[in-house]
């Protein structure tokens, strides 16, 4: 099982010259292309999020790959 987090601090990544925050939902999108790149079924998920916003986001972004 994978818990997600939507808030992942202040951390900022330079992405082609401009910078970036990354946040739960950039895992979550990783997550889904990692396993259909290597043909993996989605593990048990869960978001402990306290933004409400990003945790639905979240929440249904996993859940619509799932169901598809």
């Amino acid at each position: 099982m994978i818990s997600f987090d939507h808030d992942l601090g202040d951390m900022n990544y330079r992405v082609r010259n401009s910078f970036s925050e990354k946040t739960g939902y950039d895992c979550a999108k990783w997550l889904i292309e990692y396993s259909l790149d290597y043909e993996l079924m989605l593990p048990d998920f869960y978001c402990h999020s306290m933004n409400p916003i990003g945790k639905e986001n979240i929440i249904t972004l996993l859940t619509n790959f799932r169901n598809h």
